[in-house]
């Protein structure tokens, strides 16, 4: 008798188990349940990477770095300071031009 009750309830559940898979289908969008169906069943597998491709890429970036490191400390210099012109300096250019302009 207990196997016919244990055979009575597998048989139970096991008919209500699509029920209840439906329900939770139920709430989905129709293309959200095809993309996940289509997800679960593709497989991808990437093949191994060239390592002279990878040898490249990483000279490319190491390149790339060392670059911007060198354009970042460039712009980090301060700029050479002007010359100072003193009065005498300031003096000989404008009697030179004096004298220039007196030919004339």
């Amino acid at each position: 008798m207990a196997s016919l009750v244990a055979l009575t309830l597998l048989v139970a559940v096991a008919a209500a188990l699509p029920a209840l898979a439906g329900a939770q289908d139920a709430g989905m969008r129709p293309d959200t349940r095809l993309q996940m169906e289509t997800t679960r069943k593709r497989l991808v597998v990437r093949p191994d990477p060239q390592v002279a491709t990878a040898f490249r890429d990483a000279e490319r970036a190491t390149d790339q770095l060392a670059a911007r490191r060198l354009a970042e400390e460039a712009a980090a210099m301060p700029a050479p300071p002007a010359p100072q012109l003193d009065h005498d300096v300031t003096r000989a250019i404008q009697a030179r031009n004096l004298q220039r302009a007196q030919r004339r």
